[in-house]
Formats: C-alpha cells, structure tokens, sequence
C-alpha cells in the first residue's frame, strides 16, 4: 500500500496532547514572532503565547529583547495587546523593568517594600532565546537547543531572501477557527483538497499539480500558476512599479515546522499565516499580506495599492474561510472515529509534519497510530 497513516484521531482533541505539544512542541522549537520592521521604534511591542508561556518581544532603545510577558509582582500582564508601542511598565502597579529583565522601578519601594539589588535581582523576568533570520524573528523558550540556522538548515536562506525582499505590508488580522491547530495546519499542506473545496477559487489559479521538497519537518510545495492570475500579476506590478522575484515564480509554498506558513504568489506577494492553540478543539489563524518591495526602495502608496488591493485580500480572506469551513466539518468528527486516517502520496507534506510532530511527542506520550 502506498498509503501511510495519519495521526490518531485523539490526538486532535485529547487535553494531554495539547499540554505535551505545548512544553516538547511549541516551547522546545523555534517560533515565527514576527518581522524586524514591526519592531523599528522604541518600545514598540509584539506579544505572543508560546506553548505554556506568554512572550514580549520589545525594542528597548534599538536593542530587541524577548521577556516574560508577567509582572514578578502580581502577576499582571505587562503588555496586554498584541502589538503597540509603550514603555515596559506593568498597567497595574507600573513596576517596570530593563531589556534584559531586570527590575528597573518599583514605585513607593523605600517605604513599602525594602527591596535591595539582590531582592530585585531575583525578581527579574526570564529572558528567552531570539534570533533573527532576515527581517524575520524567531524565539525559543527552551534554553537548550539547535540555533535558528541550523534549525532552519536549508530554509534559513530561503527565508532571509524572502523577508528581505516582501516587506511592503498590506493587511494583517486574525481569525478563530473550531479546529486543532494540527488540523489547521494541515489545510496547507496539500493541494488534494483543490478541486473539492476551491473549485471556483483557488483551482481557477493555480494547477492541480506540485512539486514537494522537506527537512526536518519543514516542507515546501511548488505549484504552476494558471496563465489568468499571471497576467493579471503582469499588470498589476506594472501599476505597482515593482518587479517579479528572480527565484520565485509560481504559487511557491512553505512551510516551517511546527506552525509558519508562507506563500507567494508569481513572486509579487507574501501570505503568512501562523496557527496558535487556543484549546484542544480551537486554534488562532494570524495572518499578514506583503508585497515584493520596489527596485529603487521607494515605498508603495495607499493611493496606488487601493486600486487593485481588494482583489488579492478578499481572495486571500475566500480561501481561509474554505479552508476553515472544511476543517471545522473534520474536527466535528474527530470524537466519532478510533481509527487513524490514510495519508496518499500527494499528502506527503502532511506525512512529513506528522512525522516530526511524533518525533517532538513520543517520548512523552503514548501514540495510537
């Protein structure tokens, strides 16, 4: 049989999955936070949970740092959106702290609490691993691990040619889908599920055909676009006056394990996602829309892109909401089935993240496959 199996249905739903994946998945590898632009100001701010931690990832006076996202006092949130721009200051006691973590400023500390140096010391926040790659971020929780090049290993150039070169942002948002995010991810991997669920979208743009490369659980899928979308990109970089990318040219899809997808399209625009567990059965979908930036620097106006933008954002926001439809109708059937499901040949991405998925969880919990 070509076939191979795939994950046992409970693992899509089982809370001791989740908590594993969130220490041996999520906190042990590398985790996409976000892009070196997005952090170009003083205090500007990305926050983010990863596995069991919440992380904020600040710029303190041009030096990027990645902290505890909880005050040592009472354990508030320090930074409480997704993203802004304030000091490092705790909401509700303004305890505020250094880029390193250490405490800086204790209100009425004289008079109320007597901390000396070494008290403050211990009640610095934790520091994690960030390291960059291009223009992109990445952080581990885990103090012991592969750097993020060798983690990356072949995708680590792949990924600095591409953030350096999409890095006109056009939209970014959020979605809540009813689904594990293991299901959610699995929504990319494939293009099987092209004819069924897109087919008057995403079958219309690219054909039904891709060619599959992967390491270490990372995967990339490159699939010939159509001739319509090409020559509507073909006029749309004229309006935009930018230029095609040199290495990429189709529909060129990848994937970083365990949760970043990126896909560009005739080599003029980035779709990023990331998928976040929200629960057993609830995931976050984040997305961004960048363009390819322009030969001489110059940046892209609203004026310009409006003209052509809701064209790709509302295909963009057409092909999630089928994807989610679809696999929300799966995880509803999780609970009903004790048999794993079957993978083809033309799932093999799939197979490939499960297959580093079973290597994070197994030795920490009994697999039924």
């Amino acid at each position: 049989m070509i076939a191979k199996q795939s994950i046992h249905p409970e693992h899509y739903y089982q809370t001791k999955t989740l908590k594993i994946e969130h220490t041996h998945v999520f906190e042990k590898n590398w985790i996409f936070v976000g892009f070196k632009d997005q952090l170009s100001q003083n205090h500007d701010f990305i926050t983010l949970q990863i596995g069991n931690t919440p992380v904020v990832v600040q710029n303190f006076n041009g030096e990027l740092s990645a902290l505890l996202n909880v005050c040592s006092h009472r354990k508030a949130k320090l930074q409480s959106a997704s993203s802004g721009n304030r000091p490092l200051l705790c909401p509700y006691h303004c305890w505020s702290y250094k880029s390193n973590g250490a405490l800086s400023g204790v209100p009425q500390n004289r008079t109320d609490f007597g901390l000396d140096d070494e008290d403050k010391k211990k009640l610095a926040l934790k520091q994690f691993q960030l390291a960059s790659c291009g223009n992109m971020l990445f952080v581990r929780i885990a103090h012991q691990g592969p750097t993020l090049e060798s983690f990356l290993g072949p995708y680590f150039d792949i990924l600095k040619e591409i953030s350096q070169d999409f890095i006109d942002p056009v939209q970014q948002g959020s979605f809540h889908w009813d689904t594990n995010w293991k299901l959610a991810c699995e929504t990319v991997l494939e293009v099987y599920h092209v004819a069924g669920t897109h087919p008057e979208t995403f079958a219309k743009f690219a054909k039904p055909e891709v060619e599959i490369t992967h390491f270490n659980g990372h995967t990339t899928g490159n699939t010939p676009l159509q001739d319509l979308p090409k020559k509507w990109w073909s006029g749309a970089r004229k309006h935009l006056k930018i230029e095609q990318s040199n290495s990429f040219t189709e529909y060129n899809h990848f994937f970083i394990y365990p949760n970043l997808a990126i896909g560009l399209t005739d080599g003029s625009l980035m779709s990023l996602q990331t998928y976040e567990p929200k629960g057993t059965t609830q995931s976050q979908l984040n997305f961004q829309l960048r363009l390819i930036k322009r030969p001489d620097g110059s940046k892209i106006s609203d004026a310009v892109k409006a003209a052509i933008q809701a064209n790709f954002t509302e295909f963009n926001h057409t092909i999630l909401e089928e994807d989610r439809i679809v696999a929300e109708s799966c995880q509803e059937n999780m609970q009903c089935i004790d048999e794993p499901g079957v993978l083809g040949k033309c799932e093999d991405r799939i197979y490939h993240f499960h297959d580093a998925w079973r290597s994070d969880v197994c030795p920490h919990l009994s697999i039924r496959d």
